[in-house]
């Protein structure tokens, strides 16, 4: 995870004090986002950031997934899809994820449409569909079970 978004993360009272164990018992590593080592990442960061309405964390993961070839997760379509397109990046969706952890067995569709119901309980929280059959219909890639 990079560093940018761990900071971010921290900032939320309601998960900065469980985001330590997360990350010692998932295995998931703090990466530096490249600045000084990397002029061009960081000048292509810091366009991207006038560019968008993306967050630092988000302009931060799609400059460091499209340097190497990783795939961005981001519900935040809005300023994520024009990016990865016009890059040819993959990227999943909260609902994506959804749709292959029900693909490959791990969720049920109740399951995932209780999940969707938790995200979106407040109207904070914006899915573009209400249920994981909605989603897998309209908009779910087929492909992206092989990410």
């Amino acid at each position: 995870m990079l560093d940018i978004v761990l900071s971010e993360l921290k900032e939320n009272r309601t998960i900065r004090n469980n985001i330590d164990s997360i990350l010692f018992f998932s295995g998931i590593q703090e990466l530096q986002f490249p600045t000084t080592s990397n002029p061009k990442l960081l000048h292509e960061f810091l366009t991207l950031k006038k560019e968008t309405k993306a967050d630092d964390g988000e302009s931060a993961c799609l400059v460091y997934c499209k340097h190497h070839s990783d795939i961005i997760a981001s519900s935040n379509t809005k300023d994520i899809k024009p990016y990865c397109e016009k890059h040819g990046m993959a990227y999943l969706t909260t609902l994506d994820i959804l749709c292959v952890a029900v693909h490959k067995g791990l969720l049920t569709d109740t399951e995932a449409n209780q999940l969707i119901k938790k995200i979106t309980h407040n109207d904070e929280s914006h899915l573009c569909c209400k249920s994981i059959e909605e989603h897998r219909k309209l908009h779910f890639e087929p492909i992206k079970v092989s990410y």
